[in-house]
């Protein structure tokens, strides 16, 4: 009886890791689908604004965007691949159990290579910024969080940033 109870248990345990982790990346792949929220995007002219980057460091900030692009898309891909591998389990399978361990396994090392890109591209911005900029980033930054103007990073009072997020 406990045998089975604790495979029951591992089972939900996957099966609610799964899930969660194609919640979050569905959240993601639709925040970086709308252009204007993107890479090369209005988000970015706006940003550069609001900072006033110099042109060295408007190219820069491009460059560093360019370059990631790939990286970015190809963890983007294997997310996509592995969403529909997910999708494509027949439940019934004896081995279901296992093959979602192993999709999940999968999924939760490619959001870890995804945080970890993201933490690159963020530190390599950073690196270029003057001290005056790093702050105003990092007021921007909270101002976004609690809910600054609408349409610069911000918040509008039905909790949605400028991009219709919430």
């Amino acid at each position: 009886m406990t045998q089975v109870n604790r495979e029951v248990s591992n089972w939900r345990s996957t099966l609610i890791f799964g899930v969660a982790a194609l919640l979050a990346v569905g959240c993601a792949n639709i925040a970086t689908a709308n252009p204007a929220c993107g890479e090369g995007g209005r988000h970015m002219q706006r940003m550069a604004d609001d900072l006033n980057l110099s042109a060295q460091q408007r190219q820069q900030f491009k460059q560093i965007h360019a370059d990631s692009r790939t990286a970015g898309q190809s963890i983007h891909e294997a997310m996509k691949k592995n969403r529909d591998a997910l999708r494509m389990l027949d439940p019934g399978a004896k081995d279901y159990s296992a093959q979602v361990a192993r999709l999940a396994d999968e999924k939760a090392e490619l959001v870890k290579q995804m945080v970890i890109h993201h933490s690159e591209v963020r530190a390599q911005i950073y690196a270029i910024l003057t001290p005056v900029q790093r702050t105003k980033a990092a007021e921007m930054k909270k101002n976004f969080r609690k809910g600054g103007k609408p349409g610069r990073g911000g918040m509008d009072r039905g909790g949605r940033g400028h991009c219709g997020r919430q």
